[in-house]
């Protein structure tokens, strides 16, 4: 099976394909380091330093890279995010070994009901507004000026000079925040997370695709594929397989000094916006970038605090690997 757009490693970028047609409700979030980032600081509380933590907690973005409408990209990447109350429980429900669990608890973590994303996306815990962390902050990267000597030439208003309408240049300065967070924490805070995040994309954590299956491949085979399990299976088994290569790519890009990092997503962001249509040269993504990470400057305390509310979620909803071995 093909990916749409898979020409080279796209990662959050590509999420800016086909709008809201075929993409999740929730695809701007955290960006995929950071949801590595945060679930490697739950596990070292619960006693555990794993890579299986850490690919779990990636592997609901997994379908913001799949495009093509036959696959039904929207609707399994509304199941896997946790759009819909406890479709992400599905894998926590699945896993029976012990190789599973960290897995399945990485990728409970992130959802958008009560885990990670639900800071980002819904529920900013330090910034003082009702939206997630990630929306606050691209809108205040659309109204900040592109030079300061000239503050009224925004990037808002140079992404509508080339042709963005307002949900298009809002969904690029999401893309330019959630990058710009994964560069200064792998810069500032963890050194070692890209590589950390490479590793787990390359690791024996490809356990994760039969727990995958497992717990989505009949709904999805009813769903999109007429009933189909092998052909579910199959597309599941393919779109984990690619987010590999995008995990690797990002890690490796964010273990780059800054400036160097900035340059290989920016220059990564210029190419898909052309495919979808839009010249936007590589300066102004760069400058773009920076601006976010200076908007940004207290991100280390609302990732702090996502840490410590999706701590107290999943005890409060018993994704504990105690209470699960009791329960057993």
């Amino acid at each position: 099976m093909k990916r749409k757009g898979a020409k080279k490693p796209i990662m959050a970028l590509g999420l800016l394909c086909c709008l809201f047609l075929v993409m999740p409700t929730v695809a701007f979030s955290w960006n995929q380091a950071t949801h590595a980032y945060i679930v490697d600081r739950l596990g070292n509380h619960a006693g555990h330093d794993d890579l299986k933590e850490m690919w779990g907690s990636v592997a609901p973005d997994m379908y913001n890279f799949v495009f093509d409408p036959d696959l039904c990209p929207g609707w399994i990447g509304d199941q896997t995010q946790g759009t819909y109350a406890d479709t992400f429980l599905k894998v926590w429900d699945a896993a029976e070994t012990k190789t599973e669990e960290p897995l399945a608890f990485g990728f409970v973590s992130h959802n958008q009901q009560w885990g990670a994303d639900h800071v980002a996306h819904t529920s900013c815990q330090t910034c003082g507004e009702k939206d997630g962390y990630i929306i606050v902050k691209a809108r205040l990267l659309l109204n900040a000026p592109i030079n300061p000597a000239d503050p009224e030439q925004t990037f808002g208003k140079a992404f509508a000079s080339l042709g963005m309408d307002p949900d298009m240049a809002l969904l690029t300065a999401h893309a330019i925040v959630e990058e710009a967070i994964d560069i200064r924490l792998g810069n500032e805070v963890a050194p070692l997370l890209g590589r950390r995040l490479a590793a787990a994309a390359r690791s024996d954590t490809k356990g994760f695709q039969p727990l995958f299956v497992k717990a989505f491949a009949e709904d999805y085979a009813a769903y999109c594929f007429g009933g189909d399990s092998s052909a579910a299976a199959a597309a599941l088994t393919a779109a984990e397989k690619g987010h590999r290569k995008d995990m690797i790519f990002l890690g490796q890009a964010i273990s780059q000094p800054e400036p160097v990092a900035v340059q290989l997503l920016a220059v990564q962001l210029t190419g898909v916006l052309s495919e979808l249509g839009f010249s936007v040269s590589v300066d102004i993504l760069k400058a773009a970038m920076f601006s976010a990470m200076g908007i940004c400057d207290d991100y280390k305390a609302e990732v702090d605090a996502a840490v410590l509310y999706v701590d107290k979620s999943l005890k409060d909803h018993g994704i504990t690997f105690q209470e699960r071995r009791q329960k057993k």
